[in-house]
């Protein structure tokens, strides 16, 4: 290698570096509400498991009230240049609602049409955070919404998948992987046409509606193309 080719290779290692470094200690690295806020959440909820389905969604309520101050104040420290952004955006999806992203972040959703079927990756973040292991641990809830002929997103189909704490070092992956069984015409028939939809990740409360604003986690808006 020629002295020339070898400072231009120095010339851009240097550059990458130097946007790299930068751009890696942007993501969210503290939180307002520690361990102790979600370990009481766990308890509380896991309590009310003998409730029926109505007065849990009653408590859940509750605790979303007491607690939603976490999710702002956190999220008002994501900034403009954290890699959930950029993650999104090569996944051809935005990121339309934000939470804390401390513990856990969803930054791409797929659909099946042939399935009828979500599939959204949750990266998480911490070894803390979720709940005793192997029970009771916790949740993580996501809600996929689809658009209807005015643009109005309607819930389609939603699942969960269960996490705990561990002594393994993070990052994982976990997936949530959700059939639609609700509002069926949205997503017919199969012929190639574009819809909007939204998936809303959320740790332990359930989204209740297609413009929830979790508390920890976040939405992603994207297309999605129904063929056969």
């Amino acid at each position: 290698m020629s002295m020339k080719s070898l400072r231009n290779l120095l010339s851009g290692l240097v550059a990458a570096c130097a946007v790299a470094v930068p751009f890696a200690a942007s993501a969210q690295s503290t939180t307002a509400c520690g361990e102790g806020v979600k370990a009481e959440i766990i308890k509380t909820l896991d309590a009310a498991a003998s409730l029926s389905a109505g007065e849990q969604l009653k408590l859940e309520a509750q605790l979303y009230d007491k607690y939603k101050s976490c999710g702002t104040i956190d999220a008002a420290q994501v900034p403009a240049a954290d890699p959930i952004f950029t993650a999104a955006r090569q996944c051809g999806a935005k990121v339309s609602a934000l939470g804390s992203l401390f513990y856990e972040e969803m930054s791409c959703c797929g659909y099946d049409p042939q399935r009828r079927t979500f599939a959204c990756p949750v990266k998480i973040k911490q070894r803390f955070g979720f709940g005793g292991t192997p029970l009771p641990g916790s949740r993580v809830h996501v809600l996929n919404c689809v658009a209807d002929a005015a643009g109005v997103l309607q819930p389609v189909g939603a699942d969960s998948v269960h996490l705990s704490d561990s002594k393994l070092s993070p990052t994982w992956q976990f997936a949530v992987v959700a059939n639609a069984t609700d509002n069926l015409p949205l997503v017919q028939p199969m012929d190639g046409q574009a819809r909007r939809a939204r998936s809303i990740l959320s740790w332990n409360l359930r989204p209740t509606g297609c413009h929830y604003q979790p508390i920890w986690g976040n939405a992603l808006d994207y297309a999605i193309r129904l063929d056969q």
